[in-house]
């Protein structure tokens, strides 16, 4: 998908797409692992919006981060994600969906070392993210209830930041003006991130 951003052209992923089992998966494993120091989660990413799922083989589970990885039509597809170690905001968590952070590789190299952002709400209409990771700020463009870094160049400047620091915060605005804050550790992102250098490249 191709989206003009800052007088430029960026190629994104489509949309991550979740189905109810596999979300149901998730908030489980988010249940049960709150009192432990691994958790682990399934989800899968769709590059093609009407292809059928298919179930990503996990490959890594370091602290925080999971690696995962599946084949869509012949196409190795690779991700790693997390969820916030603390959401804070006047909302209601029963109306909130699923809360996430990504980096893929997708079949292309423009679609390669993607920082994905998705929110569980929509999004302020044309509003920004701010992600900062350990005192360095980055402004995110906003697709409905997603948010991408403004340029590939960004990208790997925040991946390299990941791998160096130790907490990212996420702030967005809601459709409805409520304002977000999401936490993150960073604690296994570089192990889960070489596992898809390795598997996808």
């Amino acid at each position: 998908m191709k989206i003009f951003t800052n007088n430029r052209i960026r190629v994104i992923p489509e949309p991550v797409k979740l189905t109810t089992k596999l979300s149901r998966k998730i908030e489980l494993m988010l249940k049960i692992t709150k009192s432990i120091r691994v958790f682990t989660f399934f989800i899968a990413i769709s590059f093609v919006a009407t292809a059928a799922f298919a179930e990503p083989k996990e490959m890594l589970v370091s602290k925080k981060w999971g690696a995962y990885r599946y084949d869509n039509d012949g196409k190795r597809v690779c991700f790693i994600s997390s969820v916030p170690t603390k959401s804070e905001g006047k909302y209601d968590r029963n109306n909130r969906g699923d809360v996430r952070v990504f980096v893929s590789h997708g079949p292309g190299k423009a679609e390669r070392d993607v920082v994905q952002v998705i929110a569980g709400y929509r999004y302020k209409p044309q509003s920004d993210v701010s992600m900062t990771i350990d005192g360095k700020n980055f402004k995110l463009f906003t697709i409905e209830d997603r948010a991408y870094a403004e340029s590939e160049e960004d990208d790997r400047r925040i991946i390299t930041l990941m791998k160096r620091g130790s907490r990212m915060t996420v702030v967005g605005i809601s459709s409805r003006g409520t304002k977000t804050t999401d936490t993150y550790s960073l604690s296994g992102f570089t192990k889960t991130k070489a596992v898809i250098d390795k598997t996808c490249k």
